[in-house]
């Protein structure tokens, strides 16, 4: 699936002698408004293959990484913005994977400028690419562990709108921060 919901099952009638639905044709990218080309980016790209809890290490500072999962939490930073991001495992075209054993690991995002409030907020799916800078204390519901930094490169959000819909707050694929001027 390429990050929409769309199903092929019909609904169940509501009444008896009712008639179901039609199943709705799968949809082609380009009826869903990504570019395929962008997933094939994404899912080819150069990384390490570690997850956050292996980030933390200091032999890991400078790799690239492409970690997924959903924005917890969004602050402001000298430079622009950084994102608590809780990680998922990545499925085969790098998006998040969410399954009933959680990972429990989280990791900052920093990058330069800022995102529009209406496509990355808490709660949105994205999957990061970029490089582990360092480590920094992620406080989360109470507690909280060590979690790496990493200095995004690209950021790709995964829509959670219904396939075919094409509102602006609809958008996924890769997103690039919006810079003040006089920076």
């Amino acid at each position: 699936m390429w990050g929409c919901a769309d199903s092929s099952i019909s609904p169940a009638p509501k009444e008896i002698g009712a008639i179901a639905a039609k199943p709705r044709p799968a949809r082609t990218p380009a009826q869903t408004g990504f570019d395929p080309a962008e997933i094939e980016t994404l899912r080819t790209i150069s990384v390490a293959p570690l997850s956050p809890d292996q980030g933390i290490d200091d032999r890991n500072i400078g790799k690239r990484v492409r970690w997924a999962g959903a924005v917890q939490y969004m602050e402001a930073s000298d430079k622009g913005v950084c994102l608590t991001i809780l990680y998922a495992l990545s499925g085969e075209h790098g998006e998040p994977r969410w399954t009933p054993e959680p990972t429990y690991q989280t990791f900052k995002a920093c990058a330069t400028g800022s995102y529009d409030p209406e496509l990355v907020r808490e709660s949105t799916n994205v999957t990061i690419v970029g490089k582990i800078s360092g480590k920094t204390y992620i406080g989360m519901g109470g507690g909280g562990s060590p979690g790496p930094i990493v200095e995004v490169e690209k950021l790709f959000r995964w829509s959670d709108c219904v396939a075919g819909d094409t509102s602006p707050v609809c958008k996924y694929g890769f997103l690039s921060p919006k810079t003040v001027p006089g920076d």
